[in-house]
């Protein structure tokens, strides 16, 4: 029975001298031109390094089996191939590896760096209340590293405006840049008007949060349903991913809460809400973030 166990070379050429251009367009002419071939006896791929002075070309190559590898090495297409690049290879050095480890940037179960957005700045404001309360539960539910960040600290310009001072230019490059270090986000969104705060819109304009998850905190009218709905059209332009699962503050709740007469953990289905919604941010922020890891390494 063949060995179905995966071969894997690495091949290091060394370029005769002025021809490692050459002989890095060569090769790969030559895959794109006989991976049919090639891979009709087993072989999986390559992958071409190439280093930065130019001194070395390194292809790693995989096959099916040792076997696909010896047959594909006695070919009569491998060895015109190696006719073709022999004008411009001073040697090579072709070396079986076999994996022992794999790593990816942090480990699967690693916490996500989680943001948790303030998303309005007016007078007289509840968010602050919901902000801390969700970001205390966050922080708890231990798959989270928690950063709290409030709008009002950021002196974000309007998107584009030309009136813009330098502080303000400043402020939205800082902003876009942090934004960006995160994995996963958090938003309290208040109603008003049937939509979600201007400043929560100019901040989500200002950040590049694509292929990242966000959990969604409204409150308000029908307790926030509007603007959060609102809030997961805009998400989805962005290529972020919403949660299907959100957390709904009641006018009703939003009144005993903002007058001193409960705490959000008082009420059971705001509490059942958001443990939801942050089983299924963690979820969502582990998977996006093996993806962008290795999609960065393809």
């Amino acid at each position: 029975m063949a060995n179905e166990t995966i071969c894997t070379l690495i091949n290091t050429f060394t370029p005769k001298e002025g021809k490692a251009d050459k002989l890095l367009d060569v090769q790969l002419d030559e895959i794109a031109a006989l991976r049919g071939t090639a891979a009709a006896t087993g072989w999986l791929g390559n992958e071409v390094y190439r280093a930065t002075d130019g001194s070395k070309l390194v292809i790693v190559t995989r096959f099916r089996s040792h076997e696909a590898k010896e047959q594909w090495a006695a070919s009569p297409e491998f060895a015109a191939h190696l006719e073709r690049i022999g004008p411009f290879l001073e040697h090579v050095v072709s070396t079986p590896v076999e994996l022992a480890g794999a790593f990816r940037g942090l480990a699967e179960d690693a916490p996500l760096r989680l943001a948790v957005i303030t998303g309005s700045t007016r007078e007289g404001r509840f968010s602050e209340k919901p902000a801390a309360w969700i970001a205390e539960k966050a922080a708890a539910h231990g798959g989270f590293d928690v950063t709290e960040i409030d709008l009002r600290d950021v002196n974000l310009p309007f998107l584009g405006d030309p009136n813009a001072s330098k502080a303000q230019k400043q402020a939205a490059e800082t902003f876009g840049a942090r934004m960006a270090e995160f994995d996963a986000y958090l938003f309290t969104v208040a109603e008003y008007n049937h939509g979600p705060t201007a400043v929560l819109k100019n901040a989500l304009d200002h950040g590049d949060w694509a292929r990242k998850p966000a959990g969604l905190v409204g409150y308000g009218g029908v307790g926030g349903a509007r603007a959060v709905e609102h809030v997961r059209g805009i998400a989805a332009e962005l290529e972020m991913v919403t949660m299907q699962a959100a957390v709904h503050i009641n006018f009703g709740n939003y009144l005993a809460v903002a007058n001193g007469e409960k705490r959000l953990d008082e009420f059971t289905h705001v509490e059942k809400a958001a443990d939801k919604m942050l089983g299924q941010l963690l979820w969502w922020g582990r998977a996006l973030r093996a993806a962008r890891t290795a999609a960065a390494t393809e």
